[in-house]
């Protein structure tokens, strides 16, 4: 799809100037001057979504501007690659979705860059069940009914992905192979313009971000589901797929910061003070719930020790599921 759609959630980015806490530790003068923050995916995003609310409070706390700049293309790889080749003097960052950490490996033959060892993880920002939408006038209202209605009809359901290799794509296909059935994919190029696909009819079901409450809310569509093995507590009344009568599938949207591998480990620690200072901030964490987003914000470590397990937890999946990009 060539078109640029942005959603509402495009609206829901205007948060006030906010003063954050100056970093007590001492960083010397880094940083000196703007920091870059590369989003490898299209505007108005998830990834971005999250990105563009933090620019003001990161700000206020770094004493510098924070720029966005999407770098959209071969599922997140263009851009985290640039920033992999980047200076590694903490000024220029990636703000990515698993996909290009986790996933990507498994399915590109050369990206240009080897995600565990090309960056030095600064913190997780955020997580959140991926929600599984439906268009209102889909024949299906929970998970059970979807898995019935495609058995008397395979292949008739078209289902929207944002990429193929995606968390989304991939949950999709966990969903069909635990359930037993097929359905038919439509790649879109970005998240809006899968979520539009399914405001438009054009397609039946997604796999969303869990932003994509705000159109369940507006009634643009129906929810059916979350991926998590619990109710997610910023919309507790969307049962999880099993109970909603699908099988058990546990998938988590996560998103996060990292730097170029040889960053010094004073500049990591002060880039990771100010952004887990402001996702966790009360107007920033408020915002986000209302987005279907949990704040993180951990430790670099941390960070690091959660990429390298969902690096080899998908490398199963897509050999199981014989996912191929092509």
């Amino acid at each position: 799809m060539s078109m640029q759609r942005r959603t509402v959630l495009g609206a829901a980015l205007a948060l006030p100037a906010l003063a954050c806490p100056a970093v007590t530790r001492a960083q010397g003068n880094f940083p000196d001057r703007p920091l870059r923050v590369i989003v490898p995916f299209g505007a108005g995003g998830p990834t971005d979504v999250v990105g563009r609310l933090l620019t003001d409070p990161v700000q206020a706390a770094i004493g510098q501007p924070m720029v966005i700049e999407n770098r959209a293309g071969a599922g997140g790889n263009i851009g985290t690659r640039e920033v992999a080749r980047a200076a590694p003097d903490g000024h220029t960052l990636v703000l990515n979705a698993a996909s290009p950490l986790v996933i990507n490996q498994w399915l590109y033959r050369d990206m240009g860059y080897d995600p565990l060892t090309a960056f030095a993880p600064v913190s997780m920002l955020t997580t959140g069940p991926l929600l599984v939408i439906a268009n209102p006038r889909a024949p299906f209202s929970t998970m059970g009914e979807l898995v019935e209605y495609a058995k008397r009809n395979p292949g008739v359901v078209n289902y929207a992905t944002a990429g193929n290799g995606t968390v989304p794509h991939l949950a999709t296909e966990m969903f069909l192979r635990a359930a037993g059935i097929e359905l038919t994919n439509v790649t879109y190029r970005a998240t809006p313009q899968a979520t539009q696909s399914v405001l438009s009819g054009e397609t039946a079901l997604f796999f969303d971000s869990p932003a994509s409450i705000t159109h369940v809310r507006s009634g643009a569509v129906k929810a059916l589901a979350v991926t998590t093995p619990r109710r997610f507590a910023p919309f507790p009344e969307v049962p999880t797929v099993k109970e909603s009568g699908g099988p058990e599938i546990a998938v988590e949207a996560w998103y996060g910061l990292l730097a170029p591998a040889g960053t010094p480990a004073d500049r990591v620690a002060r880039l990771h003070d100010a952004f887990a200072t402001a996702i966790k901030r009360p107007e920033v964490a408020q915002r986000l719930a209302a987005l279907g987003f949990e704040p993180v914000g951990n430790r670099p470590e941390e960070f690091a020790v959660t990429i390298r397990a969902e690096a080899a937890r998908w490398g199963d999946v897509i050999r199981a599921a014989n996912v191929r990009i092509e």
